[in-house]
């Protein structure tokens, strides 16, 4: 048994746990009409087959990819992997090295979810990548579901993905958003048809656990939630939020990350225009 194996018996040991307490503990009459916490957990035993990618390149904001891996492979059944134009390790922004599970030329032909994380730079670079956006473009036309991760948004954007849909991004990009057809929405994680977007890098989390709500229920969710001893406590609770935080601290972000913003912004409109003019 490989370190993956082991890993993935390790996060979904959760519903063994509830099936074992629901045989100790249930006390439910034959005639009761809900089901004890011992048949809801057997029914969470039957394992899916849901098959999801996450798109690993260069300079990817790490936890926009690992946060939602974390949830949607705690799906028992569920087949996650990371893919990248090679199966070569993929540098993230932070610095280390994800090894994709897969190259583009291995690509399943009709995965149920396909994922693009966000980033800084790499974002950008991404948009620029021929080969890339090309994946993209044919990736997420396959699948049943594409979603972004923060500035991941950006890149589904820029492949002509985003027209007409309801969106959320990073709080910084949210007036990016329009240049690719798309409609702002403030919140943490959006949903409109076969398409699902989520603001900045923690807020992959609460993507990851709304789509395990939407495969698998409530109860599968919670579980994993709790697993993941998931109920954020921040030193600073208003200060996640540009409407409620520190107003110095916007200004200051907002001029430390002008560059980027409007590097962004220039290259959604390039894209676009020359998007209109073919």
């Amino acid at each position: 048994m490989n370190s993956n194996d082991l890993d993935a018996i390790t996060r979904r040991r959760f519903i063994q746990a509830l099936a074992a307490a629901g045989a100790l503990a249930s006390t439910r009459p034959l005639d009761a009409a809900e089901p004890s916490v011992h048949d809801q957990a057997v029914a969470l035993l039957k394992p899916g087959s849901e098959v999801v990618l996450i798109l690993l390149y260069p300079g990817f904001t790490a936890l926009d990819a690992i946060g939602p891996h974390y949830a949607l492979s705690s799906m028992a059944g569920s087949t996650v992997r990371f893919i990248a134009a090679t199966t070569d390790p993929v540098v993230s922004e932070s610095g280390f090295a994800v090894t994709p599970h897969l190259s583009f030329d291995q690509c399943p032909q009709k995965p149920d979810l396909f994922l693009i994380p966000g980033g800084m730079a790499g974002t950008i670079a991404a948009m620029e990548d021929p080969a890339l956006m090309a994946f993209v473009k044919k990736t997420a036309a396959a699948s049943a579901m594409m979603g972004s991760i923060c500035t991941g948004a950006l890149i589904l954007g820029a492949a002509g993905l985003l027209k007409g849909y309801k969106a959320t991004s990073h709080w910084q990009t949210m007036e990016l958003l329009p240049i690719v057809g798309a409609i702002p929405v403030k919140e943490r994680v959006v949903i409109d048809r076969n398409l699902i977007s989520c603001g900045g890098v923690t807020s992959g989390i609460d993507l990851g656990l709304e789509l395990v709500r939407r495969y698998r229920g409530d109860l599968y969710a919670k579980g994993v939630q709790l697993l993941a001893e998931y109920e954020p406590k921040p030193p600073f609770p208003k200060g996640g939020n540009p409407a409620t935080a520190d107003p110095k601290i916007v200004e200051l972000l907002n001029h430390m990350h002008a560059e980027y913003i409007g590097a962004w912004g220039e290259k959604l409109k390039k894209i676009v225009e020359t998007s209109d003019t073919k």
